[in-house]
């Protein structure tokens, strides 16, 4: 893959839209190393640019912000001429932007620079695609040429981290063990000793968890109340309470994606992402190349419940990763429930939401191997 010859242009105007990653690829792929940027925004999208500059590292003499008015077609036309004029080895990615700021500034480029190379980077194949006045049209497999972190995705689209990133699983050993059980079992008992009820929270006072007895359904290697493991763990009580209740379900699936990472070519995997600025979290995320794979977890059984917190998955993936972005939700969804398997959960949102592809559902009859079924859905993915 690293071998791949892309054209690059000295000049690259980018279209920028509501989504700078694919503006972010385009200048990692399309851009001389002395190369120059122009930045065609509108004023609702020049913020965007703007952190797309801050996140490139582009020095000022090497990138020009060009604003256009989005509804005056003319405007577009003549503020991209105005500096494409005169140029030579010049190139527009149209990934990002309107429809009209494509067509408009594809006519400036085209009429001032005949020579020019076109280009788009289309989400369904991970190819760039590339165009040039009397050529054959040319696409490139991009999908694992730009890494991305976790971070510069989160920064791109002005978030920043709340609290540091976790990169490792906690006693992945239990988290097996945990997903080897019986796991309407474990929901019972969660729900009638750490909870007072499936829907509410852990609300009992600290001296009432430290007495609760951990079940039978595996080994705690000694530790026979809650007390017990928070001491032989070095947590607190409540934390441990959590924990068991459902936390362990983001550590395991972060260690089922770190099993076949390299099987996958995953660069990056963390959980515990949460924005400072406003109200944003995914549980666990992989980065594959710049395609973002966002995998939501869950202890529920219910559909209505399980559907609910795959869409705030899915509307959060869409916002930072485009359309490119795949979804995931790892949960209790029993396999023997015509109506409420992962088959049909995942059936029922590809159909309602026109996600074909995008989404997959891990239940009880995956967790025991969930490495082994998400290698799979990795694998199944354009790369």
């Amino acid at each position: 893959m690293s071998n791949v010859q892309i054209p690059k242009s000295k000049h690259l105007f980018l279209l920028v839209g509501t989504n700078p990653l694919p503006n972010y690829v385009a200048t990692e792929l399309l851009r001389k190393l002395d190369g120059y940027i122009y930045l065609v925004h509108t004023d609702e999208t020049a913020e965007v640019a703007d952190r797309l500059i801050a996140v490139l590292k582009v020095t000022t003499d090497r990138v020009t912000k060009i604003e256009v008015k989005e509804a005056q077609n003319d405007d577009i036309f003549n503020q991209v001429e105005k500096y494409a004029k005169d140029k030579q080895d010049v190139g527009l990615n149209y990934t990002g932007g309107t429809k009209a700021m494509a067509v408009h500034a594809y006519r400036a480029v085209e009429k001032c620079c005949p020579g020019a190379i076109f280009s788009y980077l289309d989400a369904r194949t991970l190819s760039m695609v590339l165009n040039q006045r009397n050529q054959p049209s040319r696409s490139f497999t991009v999908g694992l040429l730009v890494q991305p972190t976790i971070e510069i995705l989160l920064k791109l689209h002005g978030h920043t981290l709340k609290q540091d990133l976790l990169h490792e699983p906690f006693k992945p050993d239990i988290t097996q063990a945990l997903a080897n059980s019986d796991c309407a079992e474990w929901r019972i008992w969660c729900n009638q000793n750490l909870r007072s009820g499936s829907d509410t929270p852990i609300r009992k006072k600290k001296d009432e968890l430290a007495k609760i007895s951990l079940p039978s359904l595996i080994d705690w290697q000694g530790a026979e109340t809650l007390k017990d493991l928070a001491t032989q763990w070095g947590k607190k009580v409540k934390e441990v309470a959590e924990w068991l209740d459902g936390k362990w379900l983001e550590h395991y699936t972060l260690r089922s994606l770190q099993q076949m990472a390299d099987s996958c070519q995953i660069h990056e995997t963390a959980m515990n992402i949460i924005s400072k600025e406003r109200e944003f979290e995914f549980d666990v995320v992989a980065m594959r190349g710049y395609q973002l794979f966002a995998i939501s977890c869950s202890t529920e059984t219910r559909k209505g419940k399980l559907k609910l917190k795959l869409f705030e998955a899915y509307v959060r993936a869409r916002q930072m990763g485009g359309d490119e972005a795949r979804i995931g939700l790892v949960c209790f969804a029993p396999k023997d429930k015509a109506e409420s398997n992962p088959a049909a959960i995942q059936r029922e949102i590809e159909e309602s939401w026109d996600a074909a592809g995008k989404v997959r559902v891990f239940g009880v009859e995956h967790l025991p191997n969930l490495h082994e079924y998400m290698r799979d859905w990795f694998n199944s993915q354009p790369s």
